[in-house]
């Protein structure tokens, strides 16, 4: 077997990114030699990134079901509850099959290790600097409008004097803490850091699922491109019977390899993505009401902010259609190889092989929500059409 010597660096390279924002909330794999003191902080991280999402979500829904009666300030209320949901879903999915995570990230290091043809490496370093290209902008996309409406939007509004004579400081979420009053001194400045922190654990948790999805199914949209490569020169020269047996051999291998990668990938973000798909047509909605109840108060700086983060929640659904898109293109331009190739030009008893290979690749390959809806340009669009049904709808019922 021959083995890439350069090939540690390029995993860093690769993995960089994802790497970073998945350690912060402990779904990362450890190391095969991870000690024990190790695992049980990756153990504890994992637990309190849990409380703090649910110091945001339990407060929040005990306010909107129990103290707040006007429908309106409900309503801005469901949206970020609903976000934090989602993560709090998201960062449990991604704990549970952790084990699937780290075998994708040891199948991805085995490619590196053991691809030594400089045209390989050329073509996994460019899915995976497009993969690192995508998880950068959703990286920063999420945390710039996330901790623009946590920080600038509350302090923005300033200190509220209510017609009682009664002092209110904004928070960055809402919430009813029954036993605590949080405008008061300290208990403000704890809460308000808090949900400081609990943010940055959300938004981790949203960047590092898009990155994670970008990063796996790049990876395997090289490998399906390395295979068509190897499937091009299996019919570009004349073999002995034993060559042309050898030379199938290895782009059957490597097809098995790439189903085996894609049935776990697809495992780790079926209902990753069906929650960022169901979480996201609700979101997008709320979100356009919102820019619109912004307008009609005048408040440019909330609806600003509104506005950044519709466009980044957009993005980030959009960053997981077009990766479906993608693989699911590069699966159908597999099978066309497969079943134009001169197989004339090989041996006939070894030309019969390819029946099978053909066979397996008739169906693309797709990446789903929940095998409820596959995640593709159009799905895209159903999901905008969706949300803005859904904003016609709410504002209907709400004049």
């Amino acid at each position: 077997m021959h083995v890439n010597i350069v090939h540690d660096e390029n995993i860093k390279r690769t993995v960089h990114v994802t790497r970073g924002v998945l350690n912060l909330i402990g779904v990362w794999p450890l190391p095969g030699d991870s000690s024990y003191i190790r695992i049980v902080q990756t153990k504890m991280l994992r637990v309190l990134c849990q409380a703090l999402l649910y110091f945001i979500f339990i407060p929040g829904i005990l306010k909107i079901f129990l103290k707040e009666s006007n429908a309106r300030r409900r309503l801005k209320m469901i949206g970020p509850m609903c976000n934090c949901l989602m993560a709090v879903l998201k960062h449990m999915m991604l704990i549970w099959r952790s084990d699937r995570i780290t075998d994708c990230i040891k199948h991805i290091e085995e490619d590196w290790r053991t691809t030594d043809l400089i045209e390989d490496r050329k073509i996994m370093l460019g899915n995976s600097r497009i993969g690192r290209s995508l998880a950068i902008l959703c990286v920063a996309f999420v945390y710039g409008s996330g901790f623009s409406y946590r920080t600038i939007v509350p302090l923005s509004r300033g200190v509220i004097v209510t017609p009682q004579n009664v002092t209110i400081r904004p928070l960055g979420f809402a919430g009813y803490y029954v036993i605590v009053d949080p405008q008061k001194t300290p208990a403000y400045e704890i809460i308000f850091s808090i949900q400081f922190i609990s943010g940055f654990v959300q938004y981790s948790v949203t960047s590092g699922a898009c990155s994670l999805a970008a990063l796996l199914v790049l990876h395997a949209c090289g490998q399906i491109k390395i295979l068509i490569t190897k499937m091009e020169t299996l019919t570009n020269i004349e073999y002995s019977d034993k060559s042309a047996n050898v030379k199938l051999a290895a782009v059957v291998r490597q097809h098995i390899r790439i189903k085996s990668f894609l049935s776990k990938v697809e495992e780790i973000l079926q209902y990753v993505c069906l929650v960022e798909v169901v979480g996201c047509t609700f979101i997008l909605c709320l979100l356009g009401y919102y820019i619109i109840m912004e307008w009609e108060s005048n408040d440019a700086v909330s609806m600003l902010t509104y506005a950044i983060l519709l466009f980044t929640f957009i993005f980030n659904i959009f960053i997981l259609c077009f990766i479906g898109e993608l693989l699911t293109d590069q699966s159908t331009k597999m099978y066309l190889t497969f079943c134009t190739a001169d197989w004339y030009r090989i041996p006939h008893k070894t030309a019969r092989g390819l029946v099978l290979i053909i066979a397996m690749s008739s169906v693309p390959i797709k990446i789903t929500a929940g095998k409820f809806m596959d995640l593709s340009l159009n799905s895209f669009g159903a999901i905008v059409r969706t949300s803005v049904a859904y904003l016609n709808i709410l504002r209907t019922t709400s004049i």
